[in-house]
């Protein structure tokens, strides 16, 4: 190479490094660990054998991530019934706390929103990144003690309709193989798909390294829909159903010719698929022209093969109606087909003979003369432990599981939770737990109810009647509320739970 072609080359190096813009360089990426602070949780579960007080406190340490608007996404469980909630950038920066804008233990979803805004600044929200399939890798995001991002590959290996952590509720949801390390604030952690929120770990199994994500759009879903100021719940059909197993019963039902189709075993009282027409008993072979196979799962053209029940709280929202196709049998070998036009609506708490879960920050209940009466819920029942369903009274326990079997005027089950000694309840304590049908003459189906009919006793007394062959207990109303007060003195019992 003569000296020539040398001072060209050097020249036309000269050049580009001279006129190369800064703008086309690349910009470093943005660290995911200015999406995500730290939260602590306070929390302080309701007392439901004691309603009156709050169970010792514990905290829960998780990752909020920031979407947008000045909110911060995290799980239900992390801060359902929090007494206090905090907040922490990664970098040990400033601090601060914040309140529940909106909170779906159902769907394991809740919103926070900061109580100084400022402590967001040139923070970087993520993205709701779109469905992913089966064999995508994933990033779980977790945070080093110096606050930098410690991120571990995850594969989806199923996407399906699975159990979420509130007991009876199921929905989309990804299973990834992964290995996540244990770390400080590991009970809600983000999964990133190039760089957006693709879910939130849920729930992780170290035994089996796998996990599973509530995916970005059950999100989506959440957030769209818990802004109305009605919420209560994404959109259900309102049904329960079975698989039709053998074919015996597809043969007693005279539904041979089908080869798919689930078994409705009970319908909500009052609810979507009721109201549209649906019946036990009833064939269910498709869900808005989409026929169901054996298992209850329909084709979608994203998703693949997933539960039909997806179709109604992805694809719809409380109000929207969707279209079942049923077999209905005559008894006799035979039946017809139908389709049933079903309104859907969000969760119904009213509806619930034993609520599977606590409403609000506190449990009603009403305290007269040392009888403690509430209304049975599951909550109740589990303060016997993990064995509950062994351990628990037996007849609450067989009023919780078959729920759809009491008649429907009965709105509520009151119970006598509680007998505390005092003049009036001495030799009572054996009937405790017992369900309550009237008091002083009137049925008994919601403590509303009860406090009502304790305005109006009789000849000086409260009757109160119980189930079975327990009772009646009366209380004397002379000097019922000196005794009461007296009580509520020693026990630590609010006057606002009193008649």
């Amino acid at each position: 190479m003569n000296r020539i072609s040398q001072a060209l080359i050097s020249w036309l190096c000269i050049v580009l490094v001279v006129i190369s813009p800064m703008g086309c360089r690349k910009s470093p990426p943005v660290s995911p660990a200015l999406s995500v602070l730290r939260v602590t949780s306070t929390i302080r579960l309701p007392d439901a054998r004691r309603p009156w007080l709050r169970k010792s406190p514990f905290t829960r340490v998780g990752l909020g991530t920031l979407i947008g608007n000045g909110r911060i996404l995290v799980t239900a469980d992390l801060v359902a019934h929090a007494a206090d909630i905090a907040l922490e950038r990664p970098e040990d920066g400033p601090k601060g706390t914040a309140t529940v804008e909106a909170l779906d233990e159902e769907c394991n979803l809740a919103v926070l929103k900061p109580s100084d805004a400022s402590l967001l600044e040139g923070m970087s929200p993520l993205k709701l990144a779109p469905r992913a399939l089966a064999g995508e890798t994933l990033s779980i995001l977790q945070l080093e003690p110096n606050g930098a991002p410690a991120l571990s590959p995850a594969t989806i290996t199923t996407v399906a309709v699975l159990p979420y952590p509130s007991e009876g509720a199921s929905y989309l949801a990804y299973r990834v193989s992964t290995t996540i390390p244990q770390r400080e604030g590991s009970f809600v952690i983000p999964a990133l798909r190039k760089g957006e929120l693709a879910g939130l770990v849920m729930r992780y199994d170290p035994r089996t390294q796998s996990a599973d994500l509530l995916p970005s759009p059950m999100i989506a879903r959440f957030l769209g829909e818990s802004s109305r100021p009605d919420y209560r719940g994404l959109a259900r059909i309102g049904l329960t159903w079975d698989q039709v197993r053998g074919r015996s019963l597809r043969k007693w039902l005279g539904a041979e010719k089908l080869s798919g189709g689930v078994y409705v075993t009970s319908t909500d009282p009052e609810g979507p698929s009721e109201k549209g027409g649906i019946r036990v008993g009833d064939l269910l072979v498709s869900v808005d022209g989409k026929a169901l196979d054996g298992e209850g799962n329909v084709s979608d053209p994203v998703l693949g093969r997933v539960n039909f029940s997806s179709l109604a709280s992805l694809g719809h929202a409380p109000g929207d109606q969707m279209f079942l196709g049923y077999f209905r049998s005559s008894g006799e070998g035979s039946g017809t087909l139908g389709c049933a036009t079903v309104t859907l609506a969000g969760r119904n708490p009213a509806a619930e003979i034993s609520p599977s879960r606590i409403e609000g920050e506190g449990i009603p209940y009403l305290f007269l003369g040392g009888l403690l009466f509430q209304e049975l819920s599951r909550p109740y029942l589990k303060e016997w432990g993990s064995n509950w369903r062994s351990e628990a009274p037996q007849n609450l326990v067989a009023l919780d599981a078959f729920q759809t079997d009491p008649p429907r005027e009965r709105r509520r089950v009151v119970i006598l939770s509680e007998i505390l000694p005092s003049p009036q309840t001495i030799g009572q304590q054996d009937l405790a737990n017992r369900v309550v049908e009237s008091v002083n003459g009137r049925p008994i189906h919601s403590l509303e109810d009860l406090r009502e009919a304790v305005q109006k006793p009789s000849g000086g007394f409260h009757r109160i009647d119980l189930d079975g062959s327990a009772g009646p207990i009366f209380l004397e109303t002379l000097g019922l509320k000196e005794l009461q007060s007296q009580l509520m003195k020693k026990y630590g019992i609010p006057s606002e739970h009193t008649p």
